[in-house]
């Protein structure tokens, strides 16, 4: 619909916001980048990082008014 309407989707870009949050701390920002393969065991990322992304309700059509 924002589409017709000729308006721009803005959303937060997650994995940039990580990958800030990484070189903040003095970190690789590898965030999303291992493909599956991750040697960094302590990063606090790294469970979200190497699991198959998951859709947003809003990605999938679902609203409240579904539930």
């Amino acid at each position: 619909m924002a589409k017709e309407l000729g308006l721009k989707k803005n959303f937060l870009d997650v994995t940039e916001l990580i990958r800030s949050i990484q070189r903040a701390e003095n970190n690789p920002d590898c965030f999303r980048r291992a493909r599956g393969h991750c040697d960094q065991l302590g990063c606090a990322w790294r469970p979200y990082c190497i699991e198959k992304p998951q859709h947003l309700a809003y990605e999938r059509g679902e609203t409240h008014e579904n539930e």
